[in-house]
């Protein structure tokens, strides 16, 4: 694949990133705990795995343009090896999906980088979170953010603690309540705590 093409790969994974994530926080339920995920439009380029020398922000928006990339913004290194973000742009597109669709939550991940507090994973990838933090490194709430994105070594032997997920709830990140099931493992009678309850006001 050349730069061109993975570049229209980045596009295609920010399209449906402003289409589904953008904006919005997930509450994710599981053996009665839950994780709440904010999915922000500064998150992006962290996850696609190039190095750029716009700013979070400016990638993200120049990314969801048609032809709004251009190739001099996108580049490599030893750290941000090509080969690796190949390999993830064929995943991107589909991140949405640990969203919406049967998911562990991994728990305490140690990397060769770093420590992850939370990871979501459908064993095709793992999206790795932490903190909620502004941009001078303060905690902004008790949410996560994605951190990472990775693609490779993906199995349960790889967790030292996994859980599955029994409901995903969404709703845009400035509202009040979680107003949407996006996912639900056969449990239609919302069976869960009164402090996971308070959360949730389904229209």
């Amino acid at each position: 694949m050349g730069k061109s093409a993975l570049i229209k790969k980045i596009h295609n994974a920010a399209v449906n990133y402003q289409k589904y994530l953008a904006g919005r926080t997930f509450l994710y339920v599981y053996d009665d705990s839950v994780v709440e995920i904010v999915f922000k439009s500064s998150s992006f380029q962290h996850l696609t795995g190039v190095k750029t020398n716009l700013k979070a922000k400016g990638f993200y928006a120049h990314a969801k343009k048609k032809n709004g990339l251009r190739p001099g913004e996108v580049m490599f290194d030893k750290t941000h090896p090509y080969d690796l973000a190949e390999k993830k742009m064929d995943y991107l597109g589909d991140l949405y999906k640990v969203t919406c669709s049967d998911v562990m939550i991994a728990t305490d991940i140690v990397t060769i980088s770093a420590v992850y507090k939370v990871g979501v994973t459908n064993f095709r990838f793992i999206l790795l979170c932490g903190p909620n933090r502004d941009t001078t490194g303060q905690l902004i709430d008790d949410c996560l953010v994605p951190y990472s994105f990775r693609v490779e070594d993906i199995s349960a032997s790889r967790f030292e603690e996994l859980h599955e997920v029994q409901y995903i709830f969404s709703k845009g990140t400035n509202e009040q309540y979680y107003s949407q099931i996006t996912y639900c493992a056969g449990r239609e009678n919302l069976d869960l705590p009164a402090q996971i309850k308070e959360k949730i006001k389904i229209s």
